[in-house]
């Protein structure tokens, strides 16, 4: 099974591309895909979604997939990792439903229990209505070595 490459992950990223412009737009923004707009992006999100609750209910509306994507690929553009998603549907509650980033396998790098650094930015996005710690969307590049 292949996580990089496979119908469920290319559907999914071919339709989010498809739908950014549209997205970009109504936000009156623009989007440049640097680590600075992920600022604008929590903000935008902190405007439009008044809790959880608001945010799970519309998850898998472009008002959340597309900025998912979008902070996905600013984790590709600026940090070197790659799209990934679980080639069917899982049916166990421990594997990942969502689209996730990750950087590429490399044995020699010494990832802590192999697993190279990575971050699925629907959790990222979810965070930004639980966390009380000051994190922010742009904390997430800094995980990268």
């Amino acid at each position: 099974m292949n996580w990089a490459d496979n119908p469920r992950l290319n559907t999914w990223l071919a339709s989010q591309e498809a739908a950014f412009p549209a997205w970009s737009s109504e936000t009156g923004q623009q989007w440049d895909f640097s680590v600075d707009s992920l600022d604008r992006l929590e903000q935008l999100l902190r405007e439009r979604f008044a809790g959880w609750d608001e945010l799970l209910a519309a998850e898998d509306e472009p008002v959340v997939t597309v900025p998912a994507w979008y902070l996905g690929e600013v984790q590709n553009r600026n940090c070197g990792t790659s799209w990934y998603r679980n080639p069917v549907v899982p049916t166990h509650p421990d594997q990942p439903k969502t689209p996730f980033v990750q950087l590429p396998e490399d044995p020699e790098a010494g990832y802590e229990d192999d697993v190279p650094p990575g971050s699925n930015p629907f959790t990222e996005i979810r965070g930004l209505f639980v966390r009380e710690d000051g994190r922010r969307l742009r904390d997430v590049v800094s995980r990268y070595p």
